[in-house]
């Protein structure tokens, strides 16, 4: 399996990205954070958000029974410390961060997603999945809306409720299918087609990140914002599917704890 990781400062003062790539036996876990710089320690709240992912998926037995289940119990938990630190400072800051997580696992990919952090799949030179932005955009005094100007609906830190990801169905994988995750820093500056076509045909997958690195940057014209990005390239060994290992009915009867788990969460959390 082709991987590739970037993460890119740009014209910011410092990076508040974080993004990592996890392995376990022939399971792959991504995760990509972009914490929030219109509020204080978003670099933490990214952080934070990651280094949940990485405990979680160390300790869960794999192949992961509930994806589905487990994306939203990394969310629930990051969402609790990352208010906790926020409540812990003086200032009592609402560190925010948003994040795009995919597991491969027996032949499948799952993903699911908070903010404007971005999922993409692409299968022959085509984008086959996308994610949907969680934002709006912002109106002027005439009402109209200024699609350069968006605002969060939805991220992992500072409100009280933690957030429920969407999180989108199960998708068989080919080999040469190509996983990207990437923050606003890199999808809002460059075409998406200029984002299919170098990776498509550029390799490796690290010198094809690199290349859309630097065109961001370039495009951006010195007011960058940081630049993530993740990419697998998959392979045959990455295809092999396992026919009980997606198990819906399991899921669903688990995703019923989530509303009990965040009863929890809140009822140790103040308001900020």
């Amino acid at each position: 399996m082709d991987a590739a990781r970037i993460s890119l400062q740009g014209d910011r003062s410092n990076n508040q990205d974080r993004c990592a790539i996890f392995y376990s036996g022939k399971s792959c876990f991504m995760v990509l954070a972009d914490g929030l710089g219109g509020h204080p320690k978003g670099e933490v709240a990214a952080h934070i958000m990651l280094s949940v992912c990485e405990q979680m998926y160390a300790k869960t037995p794999k192949p992961i029974s509930s994806p589905r289940f487990f994306f939203h119990h990394c969310v629930a938990h990051a969402h609790k410390l990352i208010n906790q630190y926020g409540q812990s400072q003086t200032p009592i800051v609402a560190p925010r961060t948003t994040v795009v997580m995919a597991l491969i696992q027996d032949g499948y990919c799952y993903w699911s997603y908070a903010g404007d952090s971005r999922f993409y799949l692409i299968r022959d030179n085509s984008i086959v999945l996308q994610s949907t932005d969680h934002s709006v955009a912002h109106r002027g005094s005439n009402g109209e809306e200024n699609p350069g100007n968006r605002a969060l609906t939805r991220c992992v830190g500072g409100q009280r409720s933690a957030p429920m990801p969407s999180t989108e169905p199960p998708f068989p994988l080919q080999p040469n299918d190509i996983l990207l995750l990437c923050s606003d820093g890199l999808w809002g500056q460059l075409p998406g087609q200029q984002l299919v076509e170098t990776l498509w045909n550029v390799f490796p997958l690290q010198k094809a990140l690199h290349m859309l690195g630097s065109a961001a940057e370039k495009n951006a014209q010195t007011r960058s914002d940081n630049i993530s990005a993740l990419s697998v390239r998959v392979d045959a060994s990455s295809c092999g599917v396992d026919a009980g290992a997606y198990t819906g009915d399991t899921e669903n009867e688990l995703l019923s704890a989530i509303d009990h788990l965040n009863t929890l969460i809140t009822q140790n959390i103040p308001e900020t």
